[in-house]
């Protein structure tokens, strides 16, 4: 029998036993991820009320088993194989483990053997998915926020044409030479287009930030106000009769009727302006209620999904240190086998 110091073995590190130690622990991980997933798939009842219920918290256990038993009998093969320094071969299989995880973690990412990359779950419940899920929770929920926002209030529409008034050409021009913006023709009709303008500008806002929603429509809210306010301040019936007075031929009697004639026609279409701008309030105020509902369910079904990562994650943590602990005592336990075969 070949003797062999233990100066030769003490303090050296075998790559090719942590090697086998690593496809040792991939080997058995994916074998026994496919009898895990084999037994969630037997437990899936499409007939029940709820065909996944217990599925997950199966799933999980056993993927946590997997972790622990791929671990041993990967620690337990580099030990063996080493012969000496056991625990810091288990060590190294267990970091080279993760390292290898990670990295086809990133590649299987892409899409190519999705397969594999479920069984590799077990390994990399941590480093792979929870990181990258929870990251991801925030994101989600802006891009579902903005979904609902388009679909409440991109249906919100508004009117903003107006019956068109016969009024004589002589009373445009007149009106349209005066300084007051009140007093022109179209003065109503782009205050409505400015309303519908603003709309879509809001509504895109909202969209694309959804986070600052209520900000946005309680400025929109307070412009249309302002606006409707403008609206409904009294005309100065003597700037109108100097108006056309001024502009026209028209003699004192003539310009006085025209003033009433137009007053009654001013009156009639800021009415008109009134019930668009007011029936707009009122869908708004509605889209407004039923958002604060849909934010409040998106920002607990936030919450729910972070506290799970969080979970997921610390439950992961510690089912890797329990494994880097079992790993180590295994590859303890396999050197030792093998010294007991070797005469020192």
């Amino acid at each position: 029998m070949k003797k062999l110091s233990l100066a030769d073995l003490k303090g050296r590190v075998s790559w090719g036993s942590v090697f086998g130690g690593v496809m040792t622990v991939l080997a058995v991980s994916v074998l026994l991820s496919i009898l895990n997933s084999s037994i969630g798939l037997f437990m899936f009842d499409p007939l029940a009320e709820h065909p996944a219920s217990g599925i997950g918290a199966a799933v999980g256990i056993g993927s946590a088993l997997i972790l622990l038993i791929s671990m041993i009998t990967g620690g337990f093969v580099a030990g063996k194989l080493a012969g000496m320094d056991g625990i810091i071969h288990g060590f190294l299989v267990w970091a080279t483990t993760l390292i290898v995880a990670a990295i086809l973690g990133i590649f299987l990412a892409v899409g190519a053997a999705k397969m594999t990359a479920n069984a590799l779950g077990a390994v990399t419940s941590v480093t792979g998915n929870v990181v990258s899920g929870a990251g991801n929770v925030v994101g989600d929920g802006v891009s579902a926020l903005s979904e609902k926002a388009e679909e409440l209030f991109g249906k919100i529409d508004f009117n903003a044409s107006l019956k068109e008034e016969n009024i004589p050409q002589n009373i445009r021009t007149a009106l349209a030479k005066s300084d007051v913006k009140e007093l022109q023709p179209d003065y109503l009709q782009k205050q409505l287009e400015e309303v519908k303008d603003d709309l879509a500008k809001s509504v895109k806002a909202i969209v694309v930030s959804p986070q600052e929603a209520d900000e946005t429509l309680n400025g929109f809210l307070d412009r249309l106000k302002q606006r409707t306010d403008n609206l409904k301040k009294d005309i100065d019936q003597d700037d109108l009769a100097k108006a056309i007075a001024n502009n026209t031929n028209m003699s004192k009697a003539e310009a006085d009727k025209t003033v009433k004639q137009y007053m009654t026609l001013i009156e009639d279409t800021r009415i008109e302006a009134g019930k668009q701008i007011d029936k707009l309030e009122n869908n708004l105020q509605k889209a407004a209620q039923e958002w604060k509902e849909i934010k409040h369910k998106a920002l607990v079904a936030a919450d729910k999904a972070t506290n799970a990562a969080a979970q997921s994650a610390l439950i992961s943590f510690f089912a890797l240190l329990v494994g880097a602990v079992l790993c180590c005592s295994a590859g303890a336990y396999g050197s030792r086998k093998t010294q007991e075969r070797v005469d020192l």
